[in-house]
Parts: C-alpha cells; structure tokens; sequence
C-alpha cells in the first residue's frame, strides 16, 4: 500500500488519500519531473540542439526520458521524468570504508549495457564525459546516467575531439590530442576510471595521476576485476577492449576469470622458484660490471635534467637537456622535459611540433607516460 510522501514509478508523488472503499484507495499525487535549465549562447547551442535530439532519440532504462522540452527568454528547458536517488561521487562520499566489489561489478554490468546501447545504434553515440556525478543510483541499485550535453553522434571515422569539454582525470589520453577521433574505447577508459575509484578510493584528480594496480591499493579485490581494469585503461586505444560487449563478456564471465587468473599465478612463482636458482650466479657477475657504469650514466643523465630546470635561459635548458638525450636516447625524461621548456617560454607551437614529430614517433607507446600525460594536460591550459 502507498504512502504519504511515497514516489511511484519514479513520476508521482503521493499527496494525499481522496478516499477508501472495499475495492481500492484514491490517491492525490503530483507529478514529479526533473528540469534542466540551460542558457543559450552561440557557443553552446549546437551542442544543446544536440542533447535534445539524442535525448528524444535514445529509449533504454539507464537513461531519463525526455517529457518535453521548451525554449524561452533565452533558455532551453529539458524536462525529463525524476529519478530517485543519489549520484555515485555522492555514495563514495557516504560509503563508511569500501563499497563492496559485488555490487560495484553489479553496477559495472549495468553501465556496460548502458553503454552497448549508445554504441550499437544505427549512429552510434559516444557519451565523452562518463564519471561519478553523471551517474545515479536508484534506492533499488538501478543505475541511471544522467547530462548527455557533450554526448555526440559520429560516423566511420568517429567522433570530434575539438568540439567536446573534458573531465581531467576521467578523460582518455585520445581526448587530449586533435588528431584523434573518439569512440567506443573512449567511454571505456571514463568507465573503468569511475570503477577504479569506487573500488579504490583513489580520487583521478589527486596525484599521483596515474592507476596503479587495483589489489595495490586493496588487496581484497579480485585477480579478474584488477585484470579487466588493467586492461580498459590501457592509455593506447588499441589495447582496450574493442566494444563494450567484449567487456561484458568478461564481467558476465568473472568467476571462471577469477579462476584461470588465479591458477595461472600458481603456475608462475613455481616457474620463478626452479628458474630463480639457475640464473642467480650469472646475474649477480652481470650486475656487479654493469652497475657502477650505469651508475655514473645515470646520475650525469638527470643532473642535465636539474639543470635544465633551473636554469636562466631557455638556450640554456635546450643545451642541458640535448646533452641527456645524448647520453640516453631511449629514455623519454628529457624529450618531455624539452617540450615543457618550449612550452613554458612561450613557444607552444612549436613544443607541440615537437611532440608530434619527435616524441610521438620516437616513443609510439608515450601515452603510459604519467609525465607525458600530465605535460599534454598542462600544454591545453598553456594554450
């Protein structure tokens, strides 16, 4: 039986009983809605043209329906049925320790359909802007993602970079390049950020601003679950998963995952410990002619860094940090070191030429450098 105050269906608020009789009650309810009040300007109308289309457009149960929606005195007013419940930056708030890894796998899945959803349509939908406060939790555990404003169609190619704001922390490295077009690996990564964080704690946003392994920071997480985030955030697109029904796949299937990953380890420090004795003697010959060489390089390499950090010229730092690159070409350190310099005397353009034609090309795989990412995320405020 309803109650005074009670919310059915997540539309009507019940008011008040109008009567009672042998076959039924008479409730007053008012119809609850959400508004969403934005202004129009010329920057942002096409994208809020956009929200409204593809929120007409979309029908899936993870995602508010649009009632109706009006413009006037300058404003677009999108009104779309009330969702009871709290966003899930407000349950890490609330969440006294850890929130439990069953229901945020539980809440994973549903994130995961919701997302096959917006890929799989005739023109598929990127979302872009996938993160904490965007996504709800209903009091029965439904999840509901709300604020498609950024939420862009594409075509073969894939979405637009330029066009589309993006959360530092959330936003995948491809978001951070204009020579990239966003897809479906690009909700994935935001995804597993927003996981990452509700199994860990971690906050994206506060340093160290990378993501370290899931059982490093709580050891009672699962080999599977630490496996399958290991591998949607991936800072290369092309190792994450394809789609997000690949990745279902794996949650559906995390049990026997959880299984193999956890026999495989077993197998692995056996090999370690037969293995472990043969190659000790060679090693430890190995080590000690290499090590005072490698020493002495390595010291002379990133004193060339600290000088070109604190020096007075931008001539200066150049010569500093040509010399480290001489003395260690494959180490990245003192390219991205080289490009900030630029960047921060004033030559942005040309700190952006280098990285694409000498950092990029030389070091393919530069997006799993946190310094790389963290100079990229710099480089967008420089500009």
């Amino acid at each position: 039986m309803l109650k005074i105050d009670d919310i059915f269906e997540n539309r009507y608020k019940i008011r008040k009983i109008t009567g009672q009789g042998g076959m039924g009650t008479v409730y007053l309810a008012e119809d609850i809605l959400d508004v969403k009040e934005e202004k129009i300007t010329e920057d942002n109308e096409s994208l809020l043209t956009s929200e409204e289309e593809i929120m007409r457009k979309i029908s899936f149960p993870a995602f508010p329906k649009l009632r109706c929606s009006l413009r006037a005195d300058g404003y677009l007013y999108l009104i779309m049925e009330y969702i009871d419940g709290c966003t899930l930056e407000e349950k890490i708030g609330k969440a006294e320790g850890r929130l439990e890894e069953s229901v945020i796998i539980d809440w994973f899945r549903q994130l995961c359909h919701a997302l096959a959803y917006l890929h799989g349509l005739d023109t598929p939908i990127v979302y872009r802007d996938l993160k904490p406060s965007n996504i709800m939790v209903e009091r029965s555990g439904r999840i509901r993602i709300i604020d498609l404003g950024i939420a862009q169609e594409y075509r073969n190619r894939g979405a637009d970079v330029k066009v589309a704001a993006l959360t530092r922390g959330y936003a995948a490295p491809e978001q951070y390049d204009s020579r990239y077009r966003l897809d479906v690996r690009t909700d994935i990564y935001a995804l597993a950020v927003t996981i990452h964080y509700l199994l860990t704690g971690k906050d994206p946003n506060q340093p160290p601003y990378n993501f370290r392994p899931v059982r490093k920071l709580r050891h009672d997480a699962s080999y599977a679950l630490e496996y399958i985030l290991k591998k949607c955030l991936q800072p290369n697109p092309d190792r994450r998963y394809t789609d997000a029904v690949s990745l279902i796949k794996d949650l559906e299937n995390i049990k026997s995952l959880e299984k193999e990953l956890r026999s495989r380890r077993i197998w692995k420090r056996v090999l370690l410990l037969s293995s472990g004795a043969l190659v000790m003697s060679a090693s430890l010959i190995v080590y000690s002619f290499n090590l005072n060489t490698r020493k002495r390089q390595t010291e002379n390499y990133y004193s060339y860094v600290e000088r070109a950090k604190e020096a007075d010229s931008l001539e200066e730092a150049l010569k500093n940090l040509e010399e480290a690159v001489a003395l260690s070409p494959d180490n990245p350190e003192a390219y991205i070191a080289y490009a900030a310099a630029l960047a921060r005397y004033g030559h942005v353009e040309e700190a952006v030429d280098y990285i694409n034609n000498e950092i990029i090309v030389r070091f393919p795989d530069i997006y799993e450098n946190s310094q790389f990412l963290i100079l990229i995320q710099e480089m967008e405020e420089w500009k």
